[in-house]
């Protein structure tokens, strides 16, 4: 549905009010079809608004609950005496003006199908007017249709005042017809509302501070879902105008204190309801489109003309035939279509009238009664064209709108087609102004994944006055919705033994972790008899629960409010937090509180354990350092970079590991089984001594009751402010204060007593943990030492196979450089022999010319030379390449 702004409307829900000439009365004349009889009476309303009753002459009262009627009529639509006895009777014949004027026609039921009637005529029109109208407004308010526990119980209370009996008294069989279930428990009850008792009750009433209350209604009965900057939170001089309210003791009012009684009567008041008013009247915002809305709308009837007859016939169903003309559930439409809300009214025809001349009659019956309530042109704003929205409800307030299927059919020049035509025509123009259309995205229940998701949790406390029987009751939960989210009996309680009055369940609550679709989910609260027969429930919508302690009254199947049928629950509401996102939320929707737990946490843990600041031990290297010294060969250098150290987690799936921790898990679980054994028992302990000052206590305090009992010092549970207290009083006053010291005393003691024993077992623990841890550490030693050992072999291994590779490597480069020596020697040899030879040639020419022959002889003698250095060289060769 459309955006809900909540709020809007809530200026228009009034409290019940009941005028002057109601309360005081009028006198009518009461008749009746059946019976025959006229009876002069005086109607009146009691200044509750909650019931109509009348008086005859013998001083017999009627009631009526306002609640069960359904209208007040006067006028045309009200029923007249037909018999000519009750007209004679009524003087009808000298009566000024028209009968149905003057006549008051009550309409009562649980329901608009099983209805009865009560006549009434008034001796004035005005009168009768002022009646239906004002009979109509109490029974139509909404404020009395959801009322508070309070109003419930003062509504009981006022049915008994209007049954007095001759001497003005309240009869004890009307209330002992009230509450039939147990009548020993309500004479109990009469005797102990201000009549002589024999029980002497507590002096000192339980009562809760300023800041306690303050606490409550802030964090129980305030929702959360609230902006805290928008709507804040309650402060303390706010609470104590709560308290000034409601609390009847005004000595505690000034002590800013509430009673029992106070409390009670603020958890009944209309501020604690279940729905929040703004609720109750209309709160959605009916600014969107018509098609954004969903339509209540019912399709058992459909329209059938009856052979040549002009009148059309409006029939209940195909199963049921029930005829009604047309015209007159039109005119009963114009009558009442707007007495309870302003919004627009559609009408759906299921035509199956084939007569143009009855389909021109259906549209003169529409336009000549609906009159200007009839919307027949569409609104300027709003053309019926594609593009343009429908316009908004709030803007059709006061408005008659019809849905009907169009059907212009093509003419072919008959007169007789022509008139069918024309009479469809007639019919299809008063739809015009709607057309049907396919819903938007929007509302589509499954359309969008932007709503707010809800957890709901509910706790079913007590019952109140649940049925007069003396049986046993249970109560059931269901959710209706989504398919996601329905959950048909999700909870059921306890059955109660023969306990109808006020059954106390009191279980673990129903959470529904995530409701997807709160605005069209509602919640159901059904209570049953141990039989499994109805008894009444209440369906609320999620999106309309106040969360807190509330006081919900119950209704019957017909949704109609049974006055003292109630249940007492809980109910928490709040925005849906994914698990994972629970603290984050927690902490950044109140920081301070959160800071603040932290702080209490850590103080609480040092109280307990009494630690101090321990030094900072400094790590120190575990057998080796990790960083290892680079060494200048390069060999043992890029040995020791490829080494790959042994992990915590290689040294923790080593066995001797694994079979420790084995063995110190074991050994722990045994010391805190110990220690739970120990704790146990000396809770029962204390369990028991405390348990025994409290029957101590007890015996002494029903001693002085059945002393004062039988000495005849009977008094009032709140003596009045000058009351001053007896003997018993002041000794149970005593008593109560030794009892709550010694009390107080012994729990001292007890939590000293668990806390020394709790540090102790801490300490214990403690030690034991660390025993273990260096346990722990030896087994990994032990497993690191054992891993060196290995990585030293494995290292010599890589470092015998480097050196030889090494060495492999060197010996080969050698051989390779001598086979390169031994092929270059020859030439460089022959290199230098000519080198040789030509310095010596240059050296003989300079000093002396030689003679021809000389010099002739000289190359002969060389070139000889060096064959035979040829032949020595060529000798020396395969010698020196074989070595």
């Amino acid at each position: 549905m459309a955006g809900a702004q909540p709020g809007v409307h809530a200026l228009q829900l009034e409290p019940v009010r009941v005028s002057e000439s109601l309360k005081k009365g009028s006198k009518f004349m009461k008749w009746d079809d059946d019976a025959s009889t006229v009876t002069p009476v005086t109607l009146r309303v009691d200044p509750q608004g909650y019931f109509l009753y009348w008086t005859d002459q013998s001083k017999e009262t009627e009631i009526l609950d306002i609640t069960y009627i359904k209208d007040a009529r006067t006028g045309k639509c009200t029923k007249t005496p037909k018999e000519a006895k009750l007209r004679e009777l009524l003087d009808v014949g000298n009566l000024v003006g028209r009968i149905e004027n003057k006549m008051l026609t009550v309409v009562t039921g649980p329901d608009m199908v099983n209805i009865s009637y009560l006549n009434f005529m008034a001796f004035q029109e005005e009168v009768a007017k002022e009646w239906a109208d004002e009979l109509f407004s109490l029974a139509s308010n909404l404020l009395a249709q959801n009322m508070s526990r309070e109003s419930c119980l003062e509504k009981a209370y006022t049915r008994l005042k209007l049954q007095l009996n001759p001497e003005g008294r309240i009869p004890v069989k009307n209330i002992h017809r009230m509450f039939s279930a147990d009548r020993k428990r309500v004479e109990t009850a009469l005797e102990s509302c201000g009549l002589p008792s024999g029980r002497v009750w507590d002096l000192l009433r339980a009562y809760l501070t300023l800041e306690q209350m303050t606490d409550f209604v802030n964090n129980k009965q305030r929702d959360p879902r609230l902006n805290e900057i928008l709507y804040p939170p309650l402060k303390p001089d706010q609470v104590q105008l709560l308290i000034e309210k409601y609390e009847p003791n005004s000595s505690l009012v000034q002590k800013g204190q509430i009673s029992v009684d106070g409390f009670a009567a603020y958890l009944l008041s209309e501020e604690n309801g279940v729905i929040p008013p703004e609720k109750l009247d209309q709160s959605e915002d009916m600014s969107f489109p018509l098609s954004q809305y969903f339509i209540n709308s019912s399709h058992n009837t459909y329209l059938s003309g009856r052979g040549s007859n002009s009148h059309v016939m409006n029939i209940l169903s195909y199963d049921i035939f029930i005829f009604f003309f047309l015209q007159e559930v039109i005119e009963a439409i114009a009558e009442c279509a707007f007495k309870t809300s302003p919004f627009p009214v559609i009408l759906s025809f299921e035509n199956h009238v084939d007569s143009p001349k009855q389909q021109a009659k259906m549209a003169e019956y529409c336009r000549s009664i609906f009159g200007d309530a009839l919307l027949i042109e569409p609104l300027e704003k709003y053309p019926l064209e594609s593009g343009f929205p429908l316009p908004s409800p709030q803007e059709l307030m006061g408005k008659i709108l019809i849905k009907n299927k169009k059907s212009h059919k093509p003419s072919d020049g008959s007169a007789k087609k022509k008139l069918a035509e024309q009479a469809s025509n007639a019919c299809s123009d008063t739809s015009s102004v709607l057309e049907p259309s396919s819903p938007s995205t929007g509302t589509q229940s499954n359309a969008g994944s932007r709503w707010l998701y809800y957890t709901v949790k509910n706790c079913i406390i007590s019952g109140q006055f649940l049925t007069d029987k003396k049986v046993g009751t249970y109560a059931e939960i269901d959710m209706f919705g989504l398919p996601v989210d329905t959950r048909r009996k999700a909870f059921k309680t306890k059955t109660s033994q023969g306990n109808a009055i006020n059954p106390v369940w009191d279980e673990e609550p129903i959470v529904f972790k995530k409701v997807v679709l709160p605005t069209l989910t509602s919640l159901r609260i059904a209570v049953f008899e141990e039989g499994g027969k109805f008894i009444g429930h209440r369906i609320i919508p999620v999106s309309a629960i106040r969360p807190g302690y509330r006081y919900i009254g119950l209704r019957n199947e017909k949704n109609q409010s049974l006055v003292l049928p109630a249940i007492f629950v809980y109910i928490e509401v709040k925005d849906y937090v994914p698990d994972t996102f629970a603290d984050v939320i927690e902490a950044l929707s109140n920081p301070i509180r959160y800071v603040n737990l932290m702080e209490q946490r850590a103080k609480q843990l040092a109280a307990l354990t009494l630690e101090e600041e321990e030094e900072v031990v400094k790590e120190v290297p575990f057998f080796f350092s990790a960083k290892t010294s680079v060494k200048t060969e390069d060999l043992i250098q890029s040995v020791l970079t490829e080494v790959d150290p042994q992990t915590l987690e290689e040294l923790k799936q080593q066995k001797p590991y694994v079979r420790e921790q084995r063995r110190q898990y074991k050994e722990m679980k045994e010391l805190v089984k110990k220690h739970h054994k120990k704790t146990t028992d000396m809770i029962k302990d204390h369990t028991v001594k405390y348990n025994d000052i409290q029957s101590e206590y007890s015996r002494r305090r029903a001693a002085l009751q059945k002393s004062a009992k039988r000495d005849g010092k009977k008094r009032c549970l709140s003596p009045g402010p000058g009351h001053e207290p007896s003997a018993v009083e002041q000794e149970l006053s005593a008593l109560d204060k030794e009892s709550r010291e010694k009390l107080a005393e012994l729990k001292e003691q007890q939590q000293q007593q668990l806390l020394n024993l709790r540090q102790e077992q801490y300490y214990s623990e403690k030690y034991q943990k660390k025993e273990h841890i260096k346990q722990v550490l030896m087994r990994c030693a032990v497993a690191a030492v054992l891993g060196i050992v290995i990585e030293k072999k494995e290292l010599k291994k890589k470092m015998d196979k480097k050196r030889q590779e090494k060495l492999n490597e060197q010996q080969a480069e050698l051989d390779q450089e001598y086979q390169d020596k031994f092929r270059r020697l020859p030439l460089e040899i022959q290199e230098f022999v000519q080198d040789t030879t030509k310095g010596k040639g240059n050296e003989d020419g300079k000093h002396s010319p030689l003679p021809p022959s000389a010099t002739s002889e000289q190359p002969n003698h060389k070139s000889a030379c060096s064959e035979d250095e040829a032949e020595s060289e060529s000798r020396d060769r395969p010698s020196d390449v074989t070595h």
